[in-house]
């Protein structure tokens, strides 16, 4: 098995295979982990994939919990105020700030231990597909025989140019400054909370990033030269609203264009996409980096079962049938969030903050009358940097659409439970789950499951594993819950096995 590219998603990617027994070889062109930040956001299901890796313990230190996020307009008043969910499926955080370089050094140091080769300074020159097997043709002068070839090569996927699929272009291209800070000792951050202002005259965001860093980024205006929005003097005179520059060093800026894009093939044979190589977009809902990760959940334990011969092959292809439709709503929500906040004519500006505001005080208005408004979730993120954010996993996360791995009931994230002090998840393991409300509810249907390898849970009177029953919505009496802690089906029966789950004879 090849993994291309050891980013983030790759050494997710690489190290989910590997924990389930796969020989995997890891490539990347670089020859250690980038050392500054880039992407700085993450949601609660990251951190529960991060849990399945095994590198909880390791991540946790690079990271700070984010409250939320306000759209503000340009004299500072509060549009919209979203903030983090105080429960979530997963039990971790709801939204989650990072520094990369320790959060890619954690999960790379993870997926070797898991026993993944790793070839750095090693880059693809191109590929050979056949029947069987792939060939992969090094810079090194080398070749790698591989069974399945996972591309997570990036925004510029050269696997993605190998196998000819071109892009869908969901119409959104705005250069951003990035400007990563270091806050002198004693120096208190402009926010706890991210902030997306809503200035005509130049967008900009705030993200608090973990101490002792701070992040500002600015929309370049139309003719604008990235050299010159970089120099020194320029950056200070734009943060100076916000912090005395003196407090201050600058130790990354960085100009990216931001694309809402979404490859048309994330398959080709034996050759599979996953993250940027697969789709990008802008930067305003912290779930760039996050939809990478959520590929390499989804198509491991697939393309494990494949390998290992107890699936056939039609099981990848539920992959991208899976996740293009989540990716592209979440993209098609990152590009309106986009085209409000990069308004720049003063007149729309003042319309759009008009009807903002008006709805905030009905909102407000509401809830002191006892009523429910306002919004539990918010974020911001990009393609090249990904920024704060918030997710329980219901609200801005689109379930899985039905298909022949999502059945009725199924789509969700199942809730996470504590079994004896053990998270569920870790009790479970890389198995399907089915949780019975009780023993009542047994079936030749849950026999089958059970004959195929799931663990079988009673949720009886009492038990923490009713609370997976009881999240559904109706509440089911029977759940079947994935590896990847995607509910493939809810309700008063249990269904069998899915053909695509069933032994290959």
């Amino acid at each position: 098995m090849l993994v291309v590219g050891f980013g983030p998603v790759g050494a997710t990617m690489a190290g989910l295979l590997a924990m389930r027994g796969l020989d995997v070889v890891a490539i990347d062109r670089d020859a250690d982990v980038y050392p500054l930040p880039r992407a700085a956001h993450f949601d609660q299901e990251i951190m529960r994939i991060v849990q399945e890796l095994g590198a909880l313990d390791d991540v946790q230190p690079s990271t700070r919990p984010l409250p939320g996020m306000d759209f503000l307009t340009a004299d500072r008043q509060v549009l919209l105020s979203m903030r983090s969910a105080s429960r979530t499926r997963s039990g971790f955080p709801a939204s989650v700030l990072f520094h990369q370089p320790g959060f890619d050094r954690a999960l790379r140091n993870r997926a070797e231990r898991l026993g993944v080769e790793v070839r750095v300074r090693t880059e693809l020159v191109s590929l050979e597909q056949h029947d069987d097997h792939v060939i992969a043709h090094l810079t090194d002068g080398t070749s790698i025989d591989a069974s399945w070839v996972v591309a997570c090569d990036g925004a510029r996927s050269t696997v993605r140019k190998a196998i000819g699929t071109t892009m869908d272009d969901l119409g959104f291209e705005e250069p951003w400054l990035v400007l990563d800070l270091l806050l002198a000792d004693g120096v208190a951050p402009p926010s706890d909370v991210c902030f997306q202002v809503c200035d005509p005259t130049r967008p900009h965001t705030l993200v608090p990033m973990p101490p002792p860093r701070f992040r500002f980024e600015f929309m370049l205006l139309p003719g604008e030269d990235p050299a010159w929005i970089q120099h020194t003097d320029v950056m200070l005179d734009l943060m100076a609203p916000w912090i005395d520059p003196a407090t201050v060093t600058i130790e990354r800026s960085a100009v990216y264009t931001f694309h809402g894009l979404i490859a048309h093939r994330w398959r080709d044979g034996r050759v599979l996409l996953a993250g940027d190589a697969a789709h990008q977009m802008p930067p305003f809902l912290g779930q760039g980096m996050c939809s990478g990760i959520r590929d390499a959940a989804n198509l491991a334990w697939k393309l494990a079962r494949v390998a290992t011969g107890r699936s056939d092959d039609g099981l990848l292809d539920t992959y991208q049938a899976e996740r293009e439709p989540h990716v592209r709503s979440i993209v098609e929500a990152a590009v309106g969030f986009g085209r409000l906040i990069c308004t720049t004519d003063v007149e729309a500006a003042a319309d759009r903050d008009t009807a903002m505001l008006a709805a905030r005080a009905v909102s407000e208005a509401s809830q002191r009358d006892g009523g429910s408004g306002g919004s539990d979730h918010g974020g911001s993120d990009h393609g090249g940097s990904d920024d704060g954010g918030s997710d329980d996993g219901d609200g801005l996360m689109p379930a899985l659409i039905t298909g022949p791995l999502v059945l009725a009931g199924g789509g969700s994230q199942a809730v996470q439970v504590l079994i004896d002090g053990r998270l569920s998840d870790d009790v479970v393991g890389d198995r399907v789950l089915v949780v019975l409300r009780t023993s009542a509810a047994r079936s030749s249907a849950v026999d089958s499951w059970e004959g195929a390898g799931a663990v079988i849970v009673d949720a009886a009177a009492g038990s923490e594993w009713a609370a997976v029953l009881d999240a559904c919505v109706p509440p089911a009496d029977v759940v079947v819950v994935r590896p990847d802690r995607y509910v493939l089906a809810a309700g008063s029966e249990c269904p069998d096995p899915p053909v695509l789950l069933q032994l290959v004879t």
